[in-house]
């Protein structure tokens, strides 16, 4: 991502999470996060920026382009149940386990909905929706990337 050409449309067309202040987090999404490099008063390079804000190591709330506003709480029921179960246990309790992958329950309030996406997130998972179809299918990033 880091050496894409800036005056091309990024094809990086979906959603990473960010840390903000408080225990909150946002979602966002490639162009937004190059904004807020410009804006960042550090001068990290983009790549040293890229790295510490997907990985959760750095806040990046209160820019031009991400609001406290922008940012939200996770649902603590799924935060506890992701901080007390493995990884798979967490899978097993919010997907279904099918042939090609796993595909999300239905019936998640939005909230629930972006607090199971980052936790996947965080484990180098991302939560697609097809449109197509209306479910949402979980998918490895080295996938995701090979897609691009």
């Amino acid at each position: 991502m880091a050496h894409d050409d800036r005056t091309t449309p990024s094809r990086f067309d979906f959603d990473f999470f960010v840390r903000c202040k408080n225990g909150k987090v946002a979602m966002i999404n490639e162009p937004a996060l190059w904004e807020i490099h410009r804006e960042n008063p550090k001068r990290l390079s983009y790549i040293k920026f890229l790295d510490l804000a997907l990985n959760q190591e750095i806040e990046v709330d209160n820019t031009r382009i991400l609001s406290v506003a922008d940012c939200f709480l996770l649902d603590s029921k799924i935060a506890h149940y992701y901080k007390s179960h493995s990884l798979e246990d967490f899978l097993l309790a919010y997907f279904l386990k099918e042939n090609s992958g796993w595909r999300l329950k239905d019936g998640y309030a939005k909230s629930q909905l972006m607090s199971i996406s980052y936790y996947c997130f965080i484990n180098n998972k991302f939560l697609l929706y097809d449109d197509y179809i209306g479910i949402y299918t979980l998918v490895e990033a080295n996938e995701l990337f090979k897609r691009k």
